[in-house]
């Protein structure tokens, strides 16, 4: 073996052997995982029917109608963009297919609702 190689196997052994003192380290915190259980309130609110209300009940497992419909007056592009967000954060079960029609059902009845 050379000099490089010697000084490069001299290297790997060394980190090798700080990898291992650092995962046998006390200084590890312990993270805490318990369930919780959250009720959420009765609403008797519903969506206004029309194309999109069914695409909108999707929204129901997550949001109740009431909390959706009092949010400020989006646009269409804004509304798309929340679904899309629900859709990719938070894995709302919406079709890429059905984000248009919701967005323009959704900007519809949030600008009637504050019509109102």
């Amino acid at each position: 073996m050379n000099r490089t190689q010697t000084c490069c196997a001299l290297v790997v052994l060394t980190s090798m052997g700080l990898g291992l003192v650092w995962a046998q380290s006390p200084h590890t915190t312990a993270i805490a995982i318990h369930s919780v259980s959250v009720d959420m309130p009765a609403s008797d609110t519903v969506f206004p029917p029309g194309p999109g209300s069914d695409l909108a009940g999707k929204c129901l497992i997550c949001h109740s109608a009431g909390m959706v419909l009092k949010q400020p007056a989006l646009t269409q592009a804004e509304w798309k963009a929340e679904i899309n967000k629900m859709r990719t954060v938070y894995g709302a079960p919406i079709e890429d297919s059905d984000v248009d029609a919701l967005s323009v059902y959704m900007s519809k009845v949030n600008a009637d609702q504050q019509a109102k």
